[in-house]
């Protein structure tokens, strides 16, 4: 007996465009379901009602999405012409909607990975952060990621079955005469412009509604933790292209007024509490450690029941430096390190080394310390270009760049991102010993980086605990140990200041640390040999951004300069850490995090006492509050006004 062919369901064309629209919303809800298995750790704490409230607000970001991929498919189909009977304009209708929706659905499922390494949902910037990678990269992400390819191949493969299961073959009122066809078809036509223009404007055609913005999410979540699962992938990529211009702020009436609350211009030399010049004439070694989280440090980390430490190296330098625990990274990418490490300027509107304010002038770390006499290198062990690092590190003043093409051995590349840290880590001992003193060397590891791989001789030597990426952390470990031990054999060690840190947060291991605070907490190590810097900070709050300063502080640099942290040791200037948590802006201080919209606070916890943030106290604590707020805002208006102004060194827009 022979199966018969399944046919497709013969239909009007207004009636096959619906049931089309609604694959794609479909293929939406399934991606978001995707995205909510994959990633359900970071959900894990939301109820069920909490659940679909967030899909309830996320049907809003897929109407939009549909409509911004199916603008063509929808004009083409409305048309009230009966030449859309013809089949190369029924094959163009075809492709106008296979290509854009299967695109979404690619871009959806990418995220079902690539979120934990971000906790936002991917923008178009992610097109200039990787377009310097080379092909092998992606060919290896496509190999590492199969199931993903495998689901994104059965999904296109299950769209276009679901497509071709209606056949049109009539128009609505194609009998009438063309006096009552062509009316009818306007009208028909209208409809579903006017559903376009209220599902872009998110839903409502109210006065005072909106347009749709990613900051809609929040009124859907309870945490802005939870708003990933609210936004769809497409909708974000498209909603931020060219998106690079900063908003001009207006919190404050007068410089004068602004300047009570933040001033970005600090005199070093005039911080008579901070230990200017202490350390006058060391070499400078910045070590920036891929994805060395807070939550995997063992000394960071006491106060935790039933907790085991991976970071035997770095607790040891610990105990011989000055370490803050209340520290934080700026940003959740590696883009955003660079800029706020070296540069003190934090990602507070996307990608620094991406925007076109990229060719602005800075203080950079490298180019601060030549005014003194200093030579510098900056190594990274993944080929030369990626991330865009090379471009940057010249602009923040370093003369010489290492990448994998100086190491020049391909039997330690590990085939995806570059050289294993360990023999990258001992051949930057060997470098630094051939530059002219006094130095400034500064690393960007890779060996913590997802696909969180070791070298074979190492596999299964450290604990794993089922996050793939805790091996990788007891390996980069291991290597930094390795590195200290090779650098305290050459006659330059003694005369050095260590500053090891990491580029940002990763993992979800510890409960503690999934949320929008922790979720940002890293090391910040000084250490210095022979010298009486040692301590152990639990209370200051220090942030990536506070680098520049507090180094060129201790090294004695007698130039006034524009920065957007403080120097770690002054008691004169305040205190925090700022960062941009998908939209909201975050300042914490204190055991305090403010969280703001950009126009006004929302929220306000004290994170200490309450882990998981759920106890807003906004109105209970007003002082806090507005003492906590006229410092974000003044920070906000001051980082774009000098953004937009080229403003970034003392006097720089005179020069």
């Amino acid at each position: 007996m022979k199966l018969k062919k399944l046919r497709a369901l013969p239909t009007s064309f207004e009636f096959a465009l619906l049931y089309r629209l609604a694959i794609a919303y479909f293929f939406f809800g399934l991606t978001r379901l995707l995205f909510y298995l994959f990633n359900y750790e970071h959900f894990a704490d939301m109820t069920t009602a909490q659940i679909l409230r967030a899909w309830g607000g996320g049907l809003r970001f897929d109407t939009a999405a549909v409509l911004y991929l199916n603008l063509l498919f929808i004009f083409l189909s409305i048309l009230p012409f009966r030449f859309r009977k013809h089949k190369y304009y029924q094959r163009a209708l075809n492709l106008s909607f296979y290509i854009p929706n299967t695109l979404g659905i690619m871009a959806g499922l990418a995220d079902c990975v690539y979120f934990p390494n971000t906790l936002r949902r991917t923008t178009s910037s992610v097109f200039s952060e990787f377009a310097n990678e080379q092909s092998s990269f992606f060919f290896h992400l496509l190999l590492e990621y199969w199931y993903i390819v495998l689901l994104a191949i059965l999904s296109v493969l299950l769209l276009v079955f679901l497509y071709r299961r209606v056949r049109p073959v009539h128009f609505i009122g194609e009998k009438q005469r063309w006096y009552l066809y062509y009316p009818l078809q306007l009208v028909i036509a209208s409809l579903f412009v006017v559903y376009a223009a209220w599902g872009l404007r998110g839903g409502s055609f109210a006065k005072n509604w909106r347009p749709l913005g990613m900051s809609y999410a929040n009124v859907s979540v309870d945490k802005i933790e939870h708003r990933a699962l609210v936004l769809n992938t497409p909708y974000c990529i498209i909603r931020t292209i060219g998106k690079q211009e900063l908003p001009q702020k207006h919190f404050f009436a007068t410089d004068e007024e602004l300047l009570q609350y933040f001033n970005p211009v600090h005199n070093l030399a005039a911080d008579s509490t901070a230990y200017f010049g202490k350390l006058r004439g060391r070499n400078v070694v910045v070590i920036i450690i891929e994805s060395f989280a807070r939550q995997y440090i063992g000394c960071l980390n006491k106060d935790l029941p039933n907790y085991k430490g991976y970071t035997p190296c770095f607790d040891s330098l610990a105990a011989q430096g000055y370490c803050f625990k209340q520290a934080f990274a700026n940003g959740r990418k590696s883009i955003d390190a660079m800029p706020s490490v070296l540069a003190s300027i934090p990602p507070l509107h996307g990608h620094f080394v991406t925007s076109h304010y990229s060719g602005n002038r800075i203080n950079g770390l490298a180019s601060c310390l030549r005014e003194m006499g200093y030579s510098s290198a900056f190594f990274h062990g993944a080929p030369n270009g990626s991330m865009g690092f090379d471009a940057f590190v010249k602009q923040a003043g370093y003369e010489h760049y290492f990448g994998k093409t100086e190491y020049n051995n391909d039997t330690d590349y590990d085939r995806v991102w570059g050289i294993w840290d360990e023999p990258f880590l001992q051949r930057m001992v060997h470098e630094l010993s051939q530059m002219q003193q006094p130095f400034l060397g500064t690393v960007f590891t890779l060996s913590s980086h997802d696909p969180f791989q070791v070298p074979k001789q190492y596999e299964g030597v450290f604990p794993d605990e089922g996050e793939p990426l805790v091996h990788c952390i007891g390996y980069t470990d291991h290597a930094l140990g390795k590195f200290f031990q090779e650098a305290a054999r050459k006659s330059w060690f003694k005369n050095t200041l260590f500053l090891i840190t990491a580029d940002h947060a990763n993992g979800s291991l510890r409960p503690e640390y999934r949320t929008s605070v922790l979720g940002f907490a890293t090391p910040m190590l000084l250490y210095a040999p022979d010298s009486a810097l040692r301590g152990f900070n639990d209370s200051t709050t220090v942030q990536q951004a506070d680098v520049l300063p507090t180094l060129l502080s201790l090294l004695g640099y007698p130039q006034s300069i524009v920065a957007f942290g403080n120097n770690m040791f002054s008691t004169q200037s305040p205190h925090f850490a700022v960062c941009d948590f998908d939209g909201t802006y975050q300042l914490i201080e204190e055991g305090f995090v403010l969280q703001h919209d950009g126009e006004h606070p929302t929220a306000l916890f004290n994170y200490v006492k309450d882990n998981e943030l759920s106890h807003n106290l906004l109105d209970s604590l007003p002082d806090r509050a507005s003492r906590m707020t006229h410092r974000l805002e003044a920070l906000l208006q001051t980082y774009n006004a000098r953004m937009r102004a080229n403003n970034l060194l003392v006097g720089g827009e005179k020069q």
